[in-house]
């Protein structure tokens, strides 16, 4: 059986192209650059004013001193947007905004608390030297400067720094189009009334939910019968999708038969069960250059496959450095009595203990039918397989679903 390891080493491998789009700056946010980005314009584009204050010759200031200072004759204001064009004669000054355009023949900008404003004038008691509180053209960034890497996540801070540029549209790697298709016949629309022995289909919502999250675009493609022709027919029209994701109909039943769908479509197959509990029987394959990731049918098996497998790809599709979730060490709270043959990855809830390690609670139900204790969790403790049974305090790898560094501890009782 792979290890997860193994499995997204095999996704990887036969993952699609990345995709490069031009997208607007408003929704570049989270999306890694595909492409060098080159600033097409100085910043600032003109000298301008780091404080509130007068805009001064400094060789009008030479010599000033507390007991001598020098008299400067004001000659009007400028605000901020408003830029004077007239230059600054010898012997006077301008009031000046922060952010206000230096104007033509000053070179320094003296603060506003350090001068005196009289009938005769301003007075000025020091020596001002030249570039004092102003910002050159181009001191934060020079025109053609390489302002941002091929490679580099866009965060707001990016997006500030682009529209200063004056740049509204930027190259990145597109999100992914992931067809979502649950299957089974015992599956009925979220608002609608279950029959007897049918469920809400809360898989094609949550996967959905979940690509989305990942940074991908869902697109749900319903469901599908337990009928092995009906699922192939469903999965030969989902065009336009970068790889699809199904939910149920991967495991030994009689109706499971998203694999033979697959089959007698021509699909070839990657793997078909990992060591994964819960989760174990996901399977994938390749159908016309796409990849096609069957998940378990049970919701929290489902979650746990798509964390351990797909998110990794999606990260990669979208250039993301670190692929898949967030590792870190962890003690357990709880003992592990249980033992397996399979890697098993306990929901948890990560807090900081007070000695500041990473603590594991995993009193929170586990079997794979389970959905609840999921909304509890924010983090998988890994159990590797035939580890044996592990006391509370044995430390184990953990994997954040939650990029917080700080977690809450638990409130008492809360399961």
């Amino acid at each position: 059986m792979l290890r997860v390891e193994e499995a997204c080493e095999l996704l990887l491998h036969r993952a699609p192209p990345r995709r490069v789009e031009r997208v607007p700056l408003e929704d570049a946010l989270g999306l890694v650059l595909a492409e060098d980005v080159h600033a097409p314009e100085p910043l600032p584009a003109f000298a301008r004013s780091g404080m509130d204050g007068y805009a001064v010759r400094s060789a009008d200031t030479l010599g000033a001193t507390r007991e001598q200072p020098v008299v400067l004759r004001p000659v009007g204001v400028i605000p901020a947007g408003h830029p004077r064009e007239a230059e600054l004669a010898p012997g006077t000054t301008v009031a000046i905004m922060t952010g206000g355009a230096v104007p033509p023949g000053a070179d320094a900008v003296i603060r506003l608390e350090e001068v005196r404003v009289t009938p005769e004038g301003v007075l000025v008691f020091r020596p001002v030297p030249p570039m004092e509180n102003v910002a050159p053209v181009g001191e934060d960034v020079r025109e053609g400067e390489l302002i941002l890497e091929a490679g580099h996540l866009i965060r707001p801070q990016e997006i500030n720094l682009l529209a200063a540029l004056g740049i509204l549209e930027v190259p990145v790697f597109a999100r992914p189009r992931v067809g979502i298709l649950s299957t089974g016949d015992e599956l009925v629309p979220a608002h609608q009334t279950p029959g007897p022995g049918q469920i809400r289909n809360s898989n094609s919502p949550g996967v959905a939910a979940l690509v989305r999250a990942a940074g991908g675009v869902p697109i749900v493609l319903g469901v599908a019968r337990d009928v092995t022709e009906v699922i192939a027919g469903m999965l030969r029209e989902a065009a336009g999708c970068d790889l699809i994701l199904t939910t149920g109909g991967v495991s030994v039943g009689r109706f499971d038969v998203v694999r033979e769908a697959l089959t007698i479509l021509g699909a070839e197959q990657l793997f078909w069960r990992v060591s994964i509990k819960p989760g174990t029987p996901v399977c994938a394959s390749v159908l016309e250059g796409r990849l096609v990731i069957g998940l378990s049918g049970n919701p929290a098996a489902a979650i746990t496959d798509f964390d351990l497998l797909v998110r990794p790809l999606l990260d990669h599709l979208l250039g993301r450095r670190r692929l898949g979730l967030r590792a870190a060490e962890g003690v357990l709270d709880q003992p592990v009595l249980k033992t397996a043959g399979v890697t098993r990855y306990l929901r948890a809830r990560a807090y900081n203990g007070p000695d500041g390690e990473i603590r594991l609670d995993t009193s929170m139900a586990q079997r794979a039918g389970v959905l609840s204790s999921m909304s509890h969790a924010n983090a998988y403790a890994v159990v590797p397989a035939h580890a044996g049974p592990l006391p509370a305090g044995a430390r184990v790898r953990a994997l954040l679903l939650d990029d917080a560094d700080v977690f809450v501890p638990p409130p008492r009782g809360d399961v």
